[in-house]
């Protein structure tokens, strides 16, 4: 079931329903049912996977959370025959076997996670390779292609979502943040809560279980504002992401015909399809979440507004980022070979590396992380590295950059200053998406170089025509754009839909009304649109 179809719309209209009449105490069982409902009606195959992780995450922090109290007690019970050192002793045991019970858990689920979303290719070529060779020597092996019965593993819905959700609760548990969920089945609501599954964004126990549980009274206010928050997302999605799509794909896959301008409108393009689709889903999510009372965090700020690409990364996919800052970057910035790699080499008196490699190595990994969580190809790999090294250069030369607009007489808060950074950071990252639209990391150097050749060689009517992007599309999705852009640009100064609401009601619903029209109207519709992709939903 697709977050853009009548059938979500009606499912969200009858779990509404359902959720307001009965008690609030056991309106969680109203979205834990739903949410599974949700993820059956997708593909019901997905359930196995989704109630493997929720299982085995609740044991484990029961687990983490039985050592802990196991050793309280013993300490409270000898607190008068144990010393120091004893004491000291015994918290360590119990932390190297929570610790234990905590790696048992990542390995497994990360285990799941990378069987099912890198070992495909892999499994289907040795597949095919195999039904190959029987059918060469005429082994009469097989009456079917069906030669391993498990050539294909099912990626599930939001595995990558659901996963480092669940993942990051029990690192939380671990280091002991908060305590532990003990109802199953409250816990297995935070794993799936339905708006947030496809995409995201990755919540956190202590912050969305304080609402997830509660069973919020009914406000209209709720409905209205979500309800003018999913509107929003299908704008971007449908008329400003999915209009765009086909000349991405024509331009890139004619590639060597079409060069120069063509591919760097493919890029630009590509940097606007992604934005619109990736946040345009994100809000249907927490718009959706807010009808219900419950508030998701925000997962995009304005980052196209970045004036460089460290800033852009703490801007998209804000939730993501958090998520590898805290429970990848730090914890290895202040893993101990780190400290003594950093006391090394102060000591050799290399006192700039010993400052910036404990904090780059961690980056890296992080970085290579992040490449590898976006795709299961090369390509990504590559894509996080040069993340990586264009973050560190910007780094390493940001006083140099400063001394050169002081010395133009400028200051660095001039618009001008501004402009010319911003603009920088989006060509940069608009390029580096090349990864994401190329099959192959040569395939993407090659778009690059292709970017820069024959300028002199386009043709809007090729755009019109060869492309698959009609000039009435055209218009309408720059209009559109302009418009997602400048509320974004508005939207640092308070939230729109607050100042919406100031306004007298007639007023609010009339905006209201000019939203669901444009969407209905100028909307990207027709044969061969596939309402169920979004593009970080496959992720």
């Amino acid at each position: 079931m697709s977050f853009i179809s009548i059938e979500f719309a009606a499912f969200v209209t009858a779990t509404l329903a359902l959720y307001y009449i009965v008690p609030s105490k056991i309106r969680w069982i109203v979205l834990l049912v739903a949410s599974y409902s949700f993820y059956a009606l997708y593909d019901i195959q997905n359930l196995f996977y989704i109630i493997i992780t929720t299982i085995t995450v609740y044991l484990g922090a029961y687990l983490i959370e039985k050592i802990a109290k196991r050793q309280n007690d013993y300490i409270a019970a000898n607190k008068d025959s144990l010393t120091k050192e004893d004491k000291k002793n015994v918290k360590a045991s119990a932390k190297s076997k929570q610790r234990f019970i905590l790696w048992i858990c990542v390995l497994f689920n990360f285990g799941i996670l990378i069987a099912v979303k890198y070992f495909n290719p892999y499994i289907t070529s040795v597949h095919n390779l195999s039904v190959a060779y029987i059918n060469m020597y005429r082994l009469n092996l097989l009456h079917n292609d069906d030669f391993l019965p498990f050539k294909n593993f099912i990626m599930p819905l939001g595995i990558s979502f659901y996963t480092f959700q669940s993942i990051g609760y029990l690192i939380d548990i671990f280091y002991g943040k908060y305590e532990r969920e003990r109802n199953l089945f409250r816990f297995a609501l935070y794993v799936s809560f339905f708006p947030q599954i496809i995409q995201g964004p990755i919540s956190r126990f202590g912050e969305l279980s304080k609402e997830l549980y509660k069973g919020s009274s009914f406000d209209f206010v709720n409905i209205k504002s979500g309800f003018y928050r999913v509107m929003w997302g299908l704008f971007k999605k449908l008329i400003v992401a999915d209009r765009l799509g086909g000349y991405i794909s024509a331009t890139m896959s004619m590639k060597e015909n079409y060069k120069g301008i063509y591919i760097l409108l493919a890029l630009l393009f590509y940097s606007l399809e992604l934005y619109g689709d990736f946040s345009g889903g994100i809000d249907v999510a927490i718009g959706v979440a807010e009808m219900f009372g419950i508030k998701l965090t925000e997962n995009f700020q304005r980052p196209f507004f970045s004036k460089s690409i460290s800033e852009y990364w703490q801007r998209w996919h804000i939730t993501l980022g958090t998520w590898f800052k805290d429970y990848i970057f730090f914890p290895l910035s202040v893993n101990k070979y780190m400290v003594k790699l950093g006391k090394m080499l102060r000591e050799r008196g290399m006192t700039y590396c010993a400052k910036k490699l404990p904090i780059y190595i961690p980056m890296l990994a992080v970085w290579l992380v992040t490449g590898m969580w976006h795709g299961s190809t090369g390509r990504f790999v590559v894509w996080g590295l040069c993340n990586f090294v264009f973050i560190v250069l910007g780094t390493e030369f940001e006083p140099i950059s400063h001394r050169i607009v002081a010395s133009a007489g400028l200051e660095e808060s001039s618009f001008i200053v501004r402009f010319y950074r911003v603009c920088k950071t989006f060509i940069l990252m608009s390029f580096l998406r090349i990864f994401d639209i190329s099959h192959d990391t040569r395939a993407a150097f090659d778009g690059v170089r292709y970017a820069f050749a024959d300028w002199g060689l386009f043709s809007w009517d090729k755009v019109y025509t060869d492309l698959l992007l009609p000039k009435e599309d055209l218009i309408v999705v720059i209009v559109a754009a302009v418009i997602m852009l400048a509320f974004s640009l508005i939207q640092r100064k308070g939230s729109i839909r607050d100042r919406v609401f100031a306004l007298p009601t007639p007023a609010q619903w009339l905006i209201l009304s000019l939203l669901i029209v444009a969407v209905s109207v100028f909307g990207y519709y027709g044969m061969g649109y596939d309402a169920a992709s979004f593009i970080y939903g496959n992720i």
